[in-house]
């Protein structure tokens, strides 16, 4: 196998794996249906239809079973699903957040079928909540924008104090479709069901953690649905990738890539050292460490593969088939030396480069489109606030948006890490599957960067390798997870597991 010749090559698209927006979803479920030729009265009833049999799943005939609407279509399967309860005798009641309004279309027909079969429309009080088993949450559906009302607002925060379980129709309320963000309060569910196509806000950020288990049903139109419109984004996991080709019996390790770690300042050799490790643990032939001369000595002690230098940077960087630059470099006048250098020669050498950590401070202060065909940022929030000029906030309120700004600003493939990183590239907008709470942890980031790194100096496609790495570096996180749990998890921890996932 030829050094250029590594891919990272997906396997079969499949339909939960595409994102949409919420007008998106709208649109293309009504022309899915009209095409089919079934009326969307029918889709809604096989939505409640799905509620009901996940209730029958996981809750037993006397568990006390709230169903909390609004009035929207979200109301309209909470109504749907409620009937079904009722009819196969289940202890549910309905509550509605204004009994008095007056619902139209589809939304109206299934209040009508639920009141036919004996059921009742309660006011939905607060000091009720408590009582629940199980409490389905129909409040508020897609199409909200704006800040959720004080009167859906008081019964939101009520209903995340109980101890029920909480199921979700379609999205917890109170969460933006499309971004993931939180419009002033929202529920925090267990489970949620979504229906038609995965809303882009739900997989990522605040959307990730508080939509507790994903459940995506198509509704006997997803595949028309999906022929008809265009993804957002794709939610991507490692498990979605072929194996990375064998290597030929012939290879050395001159043809596996050569790669140079530029980092560790004085006083923080760990995150390079965590970084050219992960690069050696990727399947890297040769890496070479450029750091302060005072972090040699930590970064070469107990891995002698390693080869550590603090002289003659520029016949490294000619030597290298990808540059990283970042893990520990910090921010004074050594590292400002060390960055003029490396643009300067970036400037006149189209060569692969990883930027992370501390590279990204200071490339925020001198910020510049590179010109490079091969150029991969790997931001946490907080450094892709400082990229943007904006603040935290507005990143973590659309990190969609955030991804793709950044991607324009600095013509590069931008990893944007978090709960459900985006990865912004040629290819368009990706989300990652894989990940986990307990990699937030220091070095974690720096072990990404050794992971792109390496698979760029192999000749993986900077598109291939954002995602690739990405979702190989979140893998290794989950299996450490799944093992010995997330708590106490530390980044150097997912070394052997990284080494099992690339052979």
């Amino acid at each position: 196998m030829s050094r250029r010749s590594l891919k990272a090559e997906l396997l079969e698209q499949r339909l939960s794996q595409n994102l949409f927006t919420a007008q998106c979803v709208k649109e293309g479920e009504a022309e899915a249906a009209k095409q089919l030729s079934i009326p969307l009265f029918d889709v809604m009833q096989l939505a409640g239809k799905k509620l009901f049999q996940w209730v029958t799943e996981h809750f037993e005939h006397t568990a006390n079973i709230l169903v909390a609407v609004g009035t929207g279509n979200n109301g309209g399967d909470g109504y749907i699903a409620a009937r079904l309860l009722l009819e196969h005798g289940y202890n549910v009641r309905l509550a509605s957040i204004d009994p008095t309004r007056t619902l139209n279309g589809d939304a109206a027909q299934a209040l009508s079928m639920w009141i036919s079969a004996g059921g009742e429309v309660a006011t939905l009080k607060l000091s009720e909540l408590n009582q629940a088993d199980l409490i389905v949450d129909g409040l508020l559906g897609t199409g909200l924008k704006g800040p959720v009302k004080s009167s859906y607002g008081s019964i939101i925060k009520t209903i995340n104090q109980t101890s029920a379980h909480v199921l979700s129709i379609d999205i917890p309320s109170g969460l933006d479709a499309d971004s993931g963000a939180i419009l002033d309060v929202c529920i925090e569910a267990d489970t949620t069901i979504t229906f038609v196509g995965i809303k882009t806000g739900l997989v990522t950020g605040f959307g990730r953690q508080i939509s507790g288990e994903l459940i995506f049903e198509p509704l006997n139109i997803g595949e028309r649905f999906n022929q008809i419109t265009e993804p957002a984004a794709r939610l991507i996991a490692h498990a979605d990738f072929a194996p990375l080709l064998q290597r030929a019996q012939n290879s050395h390790k001159g043809n596996n890539g050569k790669l140079l770690c530029i980092g560790g300042n004085n006083g923080m050799a760990g995150a390079i050292r965590l970084c050219a490790e992960a690069a050696l643990r990727s399947g890297t032939g040769l890496v070479k460490v450029f750091c302060h001369p005072n972090s040699t000595a930590a970064i070469m002690h107990g891995r002698a593969e390693l080869m550590v230098t603090s002289e003659d940077l520029s016949q490294l960087l000619e030597w290298a088939d990808c540059v990283v630059f970042g893990p520990g470099v910090g921010q004074d006048s050594w590292s400002l030396e060390i960055f003029s250098q490396l643009f300067t020669y970036i400037s006149h050498h189209d060569k692969p480069l990883i930027i992370d950590a501390d590279g990204l401070n200071l490339l925020s202060k001198q910020p510049r489109k590179l010109a490079l065909s091969f150029l991969i940022m790997s931001p946490h929030s907080a450094e892709a606030a400082r990229l943007l000029n904006t603040d935290v906030d507005s990143v973590e309120r659309d990190r969609y948006a955030a991804a793709s700004a950044l991607a324009e600003t600095y013509a590069a493939s931008c990893i944007l890490k978090g709960a459900g990183s985006i990865v912004h590239n040629s290819q368009g907008a990706f989300v990652c599957a894989n990940g986990n709470p307990g990699m937030s942890t220091a070095g974690m980031g720096d072990v990404l960067t050794g992971i792109l790194g390496s698979l760029a100096a192999q000749g993986m496609s900077a598109a291939d390798t954002s995602l690739y790495g990405t979702c190989v570096h979140s893998a290794a996180a989950d299996l450490v997870a799944e093992n010995y749990g997330q708590r106490g998890m530390i980044a150097s921890d997912l070394f052997d597991y990284l080494r099992r996932l690339v052979n």
